[in-house]
């Protein structure tokens, strides 16, 4: 989720914007949002994963290793997270029949519906499992959490509260569901320092996937939509992450950003300016941050009718703190020192911008500003960007058009009457090649700007 599924959800949602290789032809459209070879190592890698929690759950229910139910427990949230992560994407994909390979060599695609019906299944047989421990804990096997199951069950609160938030559209009841976001988040993390995340990178060898790819290749420079954003906002997160072409932040003095258009930008490396947590070298990959869930809290509180300024700060302040810590790894990074200065990011910047900038919109429209406030705290080296993009489809969906895209590829022709915003990905090209249900379901590929998924209120 830091890898190839971020950086492409990085460009969609105009965090980044791509001026060379793959992500040029992204920004662009040039086929990019429509080819399956554009996802392929990252769809295999995904279902592989699924593989393997499904082998660990079968080992530790009647494979010898039935003493082992937290570990049963943690593989099940594993898999609940990679089938959202997949269905979120993909919406109808192969399940119910993969990873039966005597059997079924070509499987079936599954509903959007029905997976993330297993998904919460998996969720709540976690809960039940996850207290009851091992013979011997997992400990430093388990990289997230060292299999302390206390902090599983609040992660797999967390989700819940995710994942409801992201069927509302689809829901029955909205106000129930609103409160049960609520509720699994009074069960879930109370501090940063319970959040599901992978830290272990180093500057050796293990390296930030999203700092890895723009090491790499830079294909990326600094998005004119955010800047836009940001500097309309007068927020401080403009002046203590830019930076310039000799790897220096960008201060309030400076005039010229010099960013990327979004979508006709110049094929052109080494020239544009850029973000600085593009060298966040060991900034930690979130699963499930802090300040998410204070933001779904803040957005549930908004839609129930009740006053969300006090947690909407709160979440502000949470994702002030989580950028800064990328920044900061940028500064420190290893390689060629690409961000000098200082970033601080403080209580007292928090302050001052909820003070004078966002309360007055909160006043004036209370989701609106949640929404956008959640769309820039996901801006980063933390591998968010695919919950923001997550995020806008549900909200377009519902009529909700809060956060502007400046894209001009995004506009209405008579070719694509809906523009072509890629409202999901197109499957990996090693199954649209050898799989005839996926290749059925693909066709060529163009319905990604014409048809959202099924809680995006699609039909597939």
């Amino acid at each position: 989720m830091g890898g190839d599924f971020n950086t492409y959800g990085s460009v969609a949602i105009e965090y980044e914007t791509g001026i060379f290789g793959q992500m040029y032809d992204y920004d662009q459209r040039i086929t990019g949002p429509e080819d399956p070879s554009s996802y392929n190592n990252v769809w295999t890698a995904t279902y592989n994963t699924i593989f393997n929690c499904l082998d660990v759950i079968n080992l530790c229910t009647d494979g010898g290793y039935e003493a082992y139910p937290t570990t049963r427990g943690i593989a099940k949230v594993m898999l609940a997270y990679n089938l959202a992560l997949l269905t979120d994407l993909f919406s109808d994909t192969p399940w119910s029949q993969t990873g039966n390979f005597t059997e079924y060599m070509q499987p079936k695609l599954d509903t959007q519906e029905s997976i993330y019906t297993d998904v919460f299944k998996y969720l709540d047989e976690a809960l039940e499992d996850l207290p009851k421990g091992d013979d011997v804990n997992i400990g430093n096997a388990d990289m997230i959490y060292a299999g302390n199951a206390d902090l599983w069950i609040k992660a797999v609160y967390g989700l819940k509260a995710r994942y409801t938030m992201r069927l509302l559209n689809r829901s029955s009841d909205r106000n129930r569901d609103l409160d049960k976001v609520l509720e699994y988040i009074s069960k879930s993390f109370t501090s940063a320092d319970e959040e599901m995340k992978f830290d272990h990178y180093d500057a050796a060898n293990i390296y930030n996937p999203y700092y890895a790819f723009c090491r790499s290749r830079d294909y990326y420079a600094l998005s004119e939509s955010m800047v836009n954003k940001l500097l309309s906002r007068n927020d401080p997160r403009a002046t203590q992450t830019f930076i310039d072409n000799t790897q220096t932040l960008i201060t309030a003095d400076d005039a010229d950003f010099y960013p990327a258009p979004n979508g006709t930008a110049n094929k052109l490396q080494y020239t544009y300016n850029q973000f600085a947590c593009n060298w966040s070298e060991t900034a930690p990959t979130q699963f499930l941050s802090y300040h998410e869930l204070l933001f779904l809290k803040a957005e549930a509180q908004a839609r129930l009718g009740q006053d969300a300024s006090e947690i909407l700060q709160r979440a502000i302040e949470a994702a002030f703190k989580n950028l800064a810590i990328s920044v900061k790894s940028a500064i420190n990074s290893t390689f060629s020192k690409k961000a000098n200065g200082v970033c601080t990011l403080s209580a007292a910047d928090v302050a001052d911008y909820f003070t004078n900038d966002a309360k007055p919109l909160y006043d004036q429209n209370p989701v609106k500003e949640i929404m956008t406030q959640k769309y820039l705290a996901f801006w980063g080296a933390s591998g968010e960007a695919l919950e923001a993009y997550n995020d806008y489809r549900r909200l377009l969906a519902a009529g909700e058009n809060y956060i502007e895209l400046e894209n001009p590829r995004n506009a209405a022709t008579a070719i694509h009457p809906k523009g072509m915003f890629p409202l999901r990905y197109v499957y990996g090209s090693g199954d649209t090649t050898t799989n005839p249900n996926v290749a059925d379901a693909y066709g060529d590929g163009t319905y990604v700007y014409s048809e959202p998924v099924w809680w995006a209120l699609g039909s597939r």
